[in-house]
Formats: C-alpha cells, structure tokens, sequence
C-alpha cells in the first residue's frame, strides 16, 4: 500500500497521512495550475503526465522515483507559479554539509520545505474556493438595510428562533453541497427572466449553478469513521436520516411564502465585482401571530443557521442579506455599469416559494442538482424528500456551452493573478 510505501523510506506516519490526502486534494485542482501534478506510472519510461493518479496503487519494485523529492520539486514549482519565491531563492535548498550534521540540516530542510509548501498549497486552495463561489461570501449592506437587519433581528431571541436539537453527527463542510432557495420549476417567468438577464451578462456560473439564494453555504457531508464497525453506508445511511430529521424539524417552523424581484445591489473592489438581485420575501398569508417585521427569508435562514451552528459562512459580515448572484465582473465599477444595465430593462418579477433544495455537485466543474427537497409548513404529509442520485432543474442547461466555458476560464485566471497580487503585497509589507 502507499502508506507501507512511504514507512519503507522512513517518512513519518503523520507525514505519510498528509502526503495522501493531499494527493488527492492537489490532483483535483491540478488543471488549475500552468503546470501539470507529475502522475504516478508502472511505466518507467511514460511522459504523459496528465494519466489519472490511482492512490491505491503501490509502486513498482523498480521503481527509483525519490517521492519527496518529486513532491518538494512540486511544491517549489508552485510557489514559484504564485510568486512567493523565486528561482534564485531556491538553489541553495539541497546545501549541507558531511556526517550528522549534513543529516540533520537535510531533516530540517525536509520539515521546512514540506511546511512551508503545506501552507502555500492550503492558502492558494482556499483562495480558489472562497473566490470561484462568490455565493459564499454576503454582500455588504447599505446603512439602511444594516441597521433595519439589527432592528428586527434584536427583538428576537435564539430561544425563540430555535425549537429541536441540533445537528450532531460527524461532519464537515464543503463547498460542493449548498442548501438555497431556488424558484421552482413551476416559475416558468422567473427561471426565463432571471436565466436570459444571466445569459445577456455572461454570467460565468451560468452552467453550474441555478438562480438561486444561498442560505446556508458550505454545507455538510459526513465524515466517516474508519475506526467503527459500521461501514460507509451503513454511516451514510445515518447521516441521511439525522439530517432529514434536523432538516424536517427546521423546515416545519416556516410556512411557504411569496418572494418579488426588483431590486438590485453590488458588492466587491478594485480587483472583482459581484452583479445581484434582492429576492424580497413576505408571506402571501400571515399567521395571526406574525408582526411582519422580518423577511420569513431571513427568519428561515437564521432557524437553519441555528441547527446548524457550523454553517455560519453566510453571516461573514456579521447579518444575512439574501442576494441572487446575476454576474461576476473585473471590478465593481463594471458591476455597477451592469447593474444601470439592467435597471433599465427590468420587469418586476415574483414566484411563490413552497420548498427550498439541498443541491450537490460532483466536482469542481459539476452542476449543482438537487439532492433533497425540503417543503416548508410541514404537515404529516408531507416529508423531506432525499435522492440517491441528484436531479437537474429542467431550466437548466445540459451542457456547458463555449462562452460559459471561456468566462470562468477568464474569471480564474483574474482571480489568480489577484491572488498573487496579494501575496507580493503582503510580503513587501513584511
């Protein structure tokens, strides 16, 4: 096996665990470097390095492949590709000297290297995540509708927000699962407005994701324990019905309601701009209880959010604006021009809301299906309904066409080079 490779050339256990979860994670983000992840072969003598990696596949016996090294050199080439070395800096890596201490200035090299190519490839990772989804990140809100947020959200309490227990089985976040408010697909007017004003400003999410509101994302997945008895579907299956029971209890709370398009805002810099719209709720028919004071949005948002404590991205600028991602843009200057754009053309549009999804997507490049349906109101007859293998919204495209393709590959490389723009920045600052 890799990890009884790995212990023959004296690497330690917890280093041998970090090289292969991170193989993993670097081989899915590879085809984002200029530079091609060197694949593992039986073929001493094979140069194609873009063959898939199979992690179970222990290496040959004459294989000489020195792993750290391939792994260092790796390491070295991208913090190069991200500017936070050069190649002057990097001649005088192997130095040392004879004996013992040549041993332990090689070990302490070693360390230093895989550290510090562990924090680049981490930093860069998360950069490429919290900036390719936008939808994770709230926009700022105006002062008005900041302090209106604090206003109605101050008079109640967490206690009179929550009612059940909170979802508690083993899990961890990630930015393939999202749980958002979508119109359904009986809004034929909505999904056409919104999908031709998304298209007419090339929208680079246009394939992966729906119009949609975010509420809570990241969301979950589960981690599983390789020390139970219980095997990996056994654990699934658990999660499956513990999140259905959390997710039935929070959507029970919260009937239907009514949202209405027809306002927009931006959000972003110098360096990205972020084109929204505003999707205003309200309830068709209040409860007699209901003071009206709150979007039943936001209400939902908070009650999921506190279910789920871990989930809180939404909430990064400290409150939850609902916002509808339209397009991506260089700076928020162009967002802005956009925006007038759109003003100008816009019909006010509305669509009833009788169910928000749990969406999924398998891979960087995958669409976001829907995984569960989630109906608000809850009475005995109804249930959150889960799928074994994600369902497409019918609106949606089956294929990334040419000019989607093109402005996220533009929208990546932007954001790339923004990032090492802030890396030089930071360290000229250091």
């Amino acid at each position: 096996s890799p990890h009884a490779y790995l212990s023959m050339k004296g690497i330690p256990s917890a280093l041998t665990a970090f090289c292969l979860s991170s193989s993993r994670c670097l081989y899915r983000h590879h085809r984002r470097l200029s530079f091609p992840l060197r694949a593992a072969s039986n073929d001493p003598t094979s140069t194609d390095s873009n063959q898939p990696i199979n992690p179970t596949q222990a290496p040959s016996a004459e294989d000489k492949k020195d792993w750290f090294v391939d792994g260092k050199e790796t390491a070295r080439r991208l913090k190069i590709e991200l500017g936070l070395m050069s190649e002057e800096n990097t001649e005088s890596a192997d130095n040392g000297g004879d004996g013992e201490s040549s041993t332990s200035i090689e070990r302490s090299s070693r360390e230093d290297a895989m550290e510090s190519g562990r924090k680049a490839a981490l930093e860069f990772l998360k950069s490429l995540n919290d900036e390719e989804d936008d939808d994770d990140n709230s926009p700022q809100m105006t002062e008005e509708q900041n302090s209106e947020t604090v206003e109605t959200t101050a008079g109640q309490s967490s206690t009179q927000l929550f009612s059940g227990s909170q979802f508690t089985f083993p899990s961890r976040k990630s930015h393939c699962l999202t749980i958002c408010l979508v119109p359904p697909p009986s809004a034929t007017t909505a999904w056409d407005r919104l999908s031709n004003v998304r298209r007419e400003l090339k929208d680079p999410g246009f394939f992966r994701w729906p119009p949609h509101a975010n509420l809570l994302y990241p969301f979950l997945e589960p981690s599983f324990d390789k020390e139970s008895d219980k095997s990996k579907e056994e654990q699934y299956s658990e999660f499956r019905e513990q999140l259905s029971i959390t997710l039935t209890s929070v959507a029970a709370q919260c009937k239907p309601f009514d949202v209405e398009i027809d306002t927009f805002g931006t959000f972003g810099g110098k360096d990205r701009g972020v084109l929204w719209a505003h999707p205003k709720s309200k309830y068709s028919a209040p409860a007699a209880d209901y003071d009206g004071d709150e979007e039943p949005l936001i209400t939902l948002q908070t009650l999921l959010e506190n279910h789920f404590p871990s989930c809180t991205d939404q909430r990064k600028q400290g409150s939850f604006t609902p916002h509808m991602t339209l397009s991506h843009y260089a700076n928020i200057t162009d967002a802005l021009e956009a925006k007038g754009l759109v003003e100008s053309k816009w019909e006010s549009t509305s669509f009833h809301v009788p169910e928000i999804y749990l969406l999924q997507r398998k891979g960087d490049e995958g669409q976001f299906k829907i995984l569960a349906k989630i109906p608000l109101g809850l009475d005995k007859e109804d249930e959150v309904k889960t799928f074994d293998e994600p369902l497409a919204f019918p609106a949606m495209p089956l294929e990334e066409e040419e000019w989607v393709y093109n402005e996220r590959m533009t929208m990546k490389n932007r954001r790339k080079n923004n990032f090492k723009r802030r890396r030089r920045g930071k360290k000229s600052l250091d």
